[in-house]
């Protein structure tokens, strides 16, 4: 095909530069239209801007970054929480010990017999009964002038030491506590006759009616054979039974009759010694 081309010299050079831009400039695509485009809308897989999934630990279902922040953390709150009780504990004890009162001589004393006596209580052979020592308050409280200490500490051949220790006492014991406290001083007052009946001593009426010093299989009691009174007994350990048969060379403890009424006990001293 032949082209016509005008008279001007410059219209073909003219024409193919415009041809070349509009080629250039054009909207439409130079791939066929059935063909897909080389970019997918996909991301890629292994080119993206997401930082990458974390790693989870399977035991604890967290990061392990996280636990290991988070064990850090709980030991720091530990370690601080412990050195804050310590302080604490210090602080309180320090408190304790200042405010703590001094130990009574009491139980200074009762620790200094514990060891004198190699780790056991101080337990003397000689003991009053409860309502014998409630009997010693009774009489040192309606007459102190006449019932001192020197006085009942004769009279009931203890020391005046425990004499003081009886009346300086204000501790009473509740029903069931007097009641347990009886039932041990009976085991006692058994315990001993059984060993007096032993040497051949006669047990009283009270003790033989629970038992001590009955004869088993026919036997004849001990302090019915010839080897009969072999210890000198002066008291019978009860302080109630002492009481009851002590006679007072002076009418020191009074006596009453069954109306309440006031009553002269007769002296152990003969008259001939009296006058």
């Amino acid at each position: 095909m032949r082209l016509a081309f005008p008279n001007c010299p410059h219209c073909c050079t003219r024409r193919t530069l415009s041809l070349f831009i509009r080629s250039l400039t054009t909207p439409q695509s130079a791939f066929p239209a059935n063909r897909l485009p080389l970019l997918s809308p996909h991301p890629s897989r292994f080119r993206s801007d997401k930082r990458p999934p974390p790693i989870y630990d399977a035991s604890l279902k967290t990061p392990r970054k996280k636990k290991l922040l988070q064990l850090e953390a709980d030991a720091a709150a530990a370690a601080k929480s412990n050195e804050i009780q310590d302080a604490l504990t210090d602080e309180l004890s320090s408190q304790q010990q200042q405010r703590k009162p001094s130990r009574p001589a009491w139980a200074i004393q009762k620790e200094a017999l514990r060891e004198k006596f190699n780790g056991e209580a101080w337990s003397p052979r000689k003991k009053l009964s409860p309502d014998t020592m409630e009997g010693i308050r009774h009489l040192h409280h309606t007459q102190p002038e006449k019932f001192t200490t020197p006085i009942l500490a004769d009279h009931f051949k203890v020391s005046p030491e425990a004499i003081r220790r009886i009346l300086k006492s204000k501790w009473r014991p509740s029903d069931a506590e007097y009641e347990e406290r009886m039932q041990r001083w009976n085991k006692r007052g058994e315990r001993i006759w059984e060993n007096l009946v032993e040497m051949g001593v006669k047990p009283p009426k009270r003790w033989r009616d629970m038992g001590v010093g009955r004869a088993r299989d026919g036997e004849v009691p001990r302090w019915k054979s010839r080897r009969r009174n072999l210890v000198e007994v002066g008291e019978s350990g009860d302080g109630a039974d002492v009481l009851a048969n002590y006679l007072p060379d002076e009418d020191i403890l009074p006596t009453v009759d069954k109306h309440g009424r006031s009553k002269t006990v007769p002296s152990s001293v003969p008259l001939s010694q009296r006058l």
